[in-house]
């Protein structure tokens, strides 16, 4: 008995389509069971859209394919599968590669060699209708906008509560901490910090997630904050499936379409706080009321003095091992310099040959000039224990498995729901009692691995409750280690105000503004 596999979908997500897609359901089951093939799989796609790698069944269809669960792909039509020529002729690139069998049940026979050009045609046909309709969909939608009579907005926006169709009012809680979020960048905060902060005080995404520093600068730079709508900054092209920016004089502005969470001025104000931190950080100017505590011990202190540039630090594998190496920011954009290579423009050459500094070899010949300076104060063990307790923060968040816990419940949700939907379809009678056995087979077993994962993370929590205990744990493994002395090091490096690197290894630190107190040390081993 040959076995089919039998690939389901409609275009859009209308009540009628949907429907139109329980017949199709239903009509290829009967076809496949009057030809007697077993019906290994069937793919019920309810997502609409051309783009083929977002439908999860069509890819699900695919690897079947390629695994050899069947020896016949069952489908309506052509545009039912895809509405792309490319997408078509891959398609059938796989069927001959596994040696599959198409049949299309609405023509009544199987796909063969002389229907290439046929099938072809109507391949196209099917992505200009598509095209077409994608253009009817973005002028109707351009249309709304610059009538202003709606945003248009699919996603979430953290801020604000979607009330009904283009209707948002303020969600306080989220709104408060966007408020702070604005206050901390004032103070000369970088979004590392603030994303960092807002976290520990409970700022979380709409999904639960933290927020990251990319994601705090964009909603901090966004006219969404004063109430500002920007629209059709970017397009889809259906030709190429990807989006593309539109010309600024054509973006589209809607003042006062949500309610503000800070005024237009105040957001004036920080922003251009921002952009003068930004400036100065790319020219290498600091003041003491800009510099601030950075991502890593040695964020903003390696200064090049061939180019005035900050160092920024590098990672790549090695043998298995990673390796840390802090590069000149200008040999990060331009390389290194090439006489007669690389233009000259406003005066300023391409490039930078000063030194790359291995992290691991830089601490090893600060330590000697950084212990020197700040040895014999007393303050070693709390040195220690301020590390201690950061070590303890960052192991705790990456420990607790808060985030991994979010990402398996909502899988356990996705899984209950898609029971519930097989009840459904077999109520329906879309699928068989042997059908709905043994998916529902394959799902119970899915969630039973699932549920042993959360209980697993749950009682890993446990251990991180007491912060003494966690303190204890932490302070345990250093001492293990041999990291103590290292623990030391790094707190003491919070106390560099700036380090000078030279081309012959040189390392002039300077331990306050004026660079009155210094040490001078020689960088071994020049990368």
């Amino acid at each position: 008995m040959a076995r089919v596999g039998i690939y389901n979908r409609c275009s859009t997500e209308e009540e009628s389509q949907r429907n139109a897609l329980a017949t199709q359901v239903f009509e290829s089951r009967e076809i496949a069971e009057k030809k007697g093939w077993e019906i290994a799989e069937q793919y019920v796609e309810s997502q609409t859209g051309t783009v083929a790698y977002k439908r999860s069944e069509y890819q699900r269809l695919l690897e079947d394919m390629e695994r050899g669960r069947f020896e016949i792909v069952m489908i309506k039509s052509i545009d039912r599968l895809t509405r792309s020529a490319k997408d078509w002729y891959f398609f059938l690139s796989r069927l001959t590669e596994h040696q599959l069998r198409l049949y299309i049940y609405i023509e009544g026979k199987f796909y063969t060699p002389d229907d290439n050009l046929i099938s072809g045609i109507k391949a196209i046909l099917a992505e200009d209708f598509s095209r077409e309709l994608s253009k009817k969909i973005k002028n109707a939608h351009r249309r709304r906008q610059e009538k202003k009579s709606g945003c248009n907005i699919t996603c979430d926006m953290f801020g604000w509560n979607k009330v009904e169709k283009d209707r948002y009012e303020i969600n306080e809680e989220e709104a408060e901490y966007y408020r702070m979020a604005f206050a901390l960048a004032k103070e000369g905060k970088g979004f590392y910090t603030i994303s960092r902060i807002l976290y520990e005080l409970g700022a979380r995404g709409k999904k639960g997630q933290r927020i990251s520093e990319v994601q705090w600068r964009k909603m901090l730079y966004t006219p969404r904050a004063h109430g500002t709508m920007i629209l059709n900054t970017r397009v889809y092209n259906f030709d190429t499936k990807r989006y593309e920016e539109v010309p600024k004089e054509e973006w589209i502005v809607m003042e006062d379409a949500l309610p503000s969470i800070v005024s237009k001025e105040y957001q004036e104000e920080v922003t251009a706080v921002l952009q003068k931190r930004a400036a100065q950080r790319k020219v290498g100017e600091s003041d003491c009321n800009t510099l601030r505590e950075g991502k890593y011990e040695l964020t903003r202190k390696l200064k090049c003095a061939e180019c005035g540039r900050y160092y920024y630090r590098t990672c790549y594998t090695s043998g298995g091992r990673k390796k840390v190496v802090w590069k000149c920011a200008t040999f990060l954009e331009s390389g290194r310099k090439k006489a007669g290579k690389r233009k000259m423009e406003a005066g300023k050459s391409y490039g930078c040959d000063n030194i790359h500094l291995s992290e691991e070899t830089l601490l090893t010949c600060m330590e000697t000039a950084v212990l020197h300076h700040c040895g014999g104060s007393g303050e070693e063990e709390g040195v220690i224990l301020a590390g201690s307790r950061r070590a303890l923060k960052r192991v705790f968040e990456a420990r607790n498995g808060e985030g991994e816990l979010k990402k398996l419940e909502k899988e356990r949700r996705r899984l209950r729901s898609k029971k519930e939907l097989l009840m459904e379809k077999l109520l329906n009678g879309v699928i068989s009692d042997e059908d709905y056995k043994r998916c529902s087979e394959d799902t119970d077993g899915r969630l039973k691995m699932l549920e042993a994962k959360i209980d697993g993370i749950r009682k890993n929590n446990l251990q991180y409750n007491n912060y003494e205990v966690r303190l204890e744990q932490i302070e345990a493994v250093i001492r293990k280690e041999g990291l103590i002395r290292k623990a030391a090091i790094k707190e003491y490096l919070r106390q560099v105000h700036q380090i000078e690197v030279h081309k012959d290894g040189a390392l002039l630190i300077s331990f306050d503004e004026e660079g009155r107190c210094r040490e001078k040390v020689f960088y071994k081993g020049i990368h």
